[in-house]
């Protein structure tokens, strides 16, 4: 994972490793010979993930036991092999669990989106612990902040997103979103430029979940304007309290 001697990386590895490394020197993600968690769906955002992490690992000499785990779903047709081939040519041995999410939907009637998402990242959580990491590395980047901001905003009332590093179960774990500063296109062209294929698994909600609706949403709005991706992006980290509404009183009702 490391670059020929003498060569120069494409524009995309170069411009991808200082985006990645200014978020996990900014915020202070990962200690030095800390066990890191990844978390590993095979698509383009989780293995560029695990891509950087070992990069800068062996770069910077971090001491850093990464430790790469998929989650299978459950889905039919879900091809968990093909990323655990895909791990090994990065030279990573994949961990896998499996859990029976339409099973769970199918008994509970939540919706299929977030249950999902929440059940995985419970069975991740459990296999950090259970390897002794306090590390949980997402691949969650620019357009999925951007995304669940505004779907907590329309669709929960909330102005919530990912933060860079978040502390759970009071300390005991500690999740890190090292390609927060990156948006999807440029991960893509980095996996081009590194030879690295993404895994394509279908989700069977993809098409009708929320997220997919909202999604399409803004890509077309990013065609028209490329500014308002990183617009949204850096308009979250610049609120004006003066100039927001206060919380109503106990007993409002908000929809009066």
């Amino acid at each position: 994972m490391t670059d020929p001697a003498g060569t120069r990386p494409p524009h995309a590895v170069r411009r991808t490793r200082r985006q990645f490394k200014l978020a996990v020197d900014r915020f202070g993600m990962i200690d030095e010979g800390e066990t890191v968690v990844a978390g590993v769906s095979g698509g383009a955002d989780s293995l560029a993930l695990i891509h950087l992490l070992h990069w800068y690992n062996a770069r910077r000499k971090k001491g850093w036991d990464i430790r790469a785990v998929h989650v299978h779903p459950g889905f039919e047709g879900w091809d968990s092999a093909r990323i655990g081939r895909a791990c090994a040519r990065l030279g990573v041995d994949l961990i896998e669990r499996r859990i029976d999410v339409p099973a769970r939907i199918r008994a509970t009637q939540y919706d299929s989106c977030f249950f999902c998402a929440r059940e995985r990242r419970k069975a991740l959580f459990r296999t950090a612990t259970e390897l002794g990491a306090r590390r949980v590395a997402l691949a969650h980047n620019m357009d999925d902040v951007n995304e669940t901001f505004l779907m907590n905003l329309l669709m929960a009332a909330s102005g919530t997103t990912f933060v860079p590093c978040q502390e759970l179960f009071r300390g005991t774990l500690i999740v890190v979103r090292p390609l927060y500063y990156l948006d999807s296109g440029l991960i893509r062209r980095y996996l081009r430029s590194t030879g690295v294929r993404p895994v394509r698994n279908r989700c069977p909600f993809e098409k009708s979940g929320t997220r997919m609706v909202l999604r399409r949403f803004l890509k077309r709005l990013y065609r028209g304007d490329r500014r308002i991706r990183t617009n949204l992006f850096w308009g979250m980290h610049n609120l004006k309290p003066q100039y927001l509404p206060r919380a109503p009183r106990p007993g409002l009702d908000r929809s009066d």
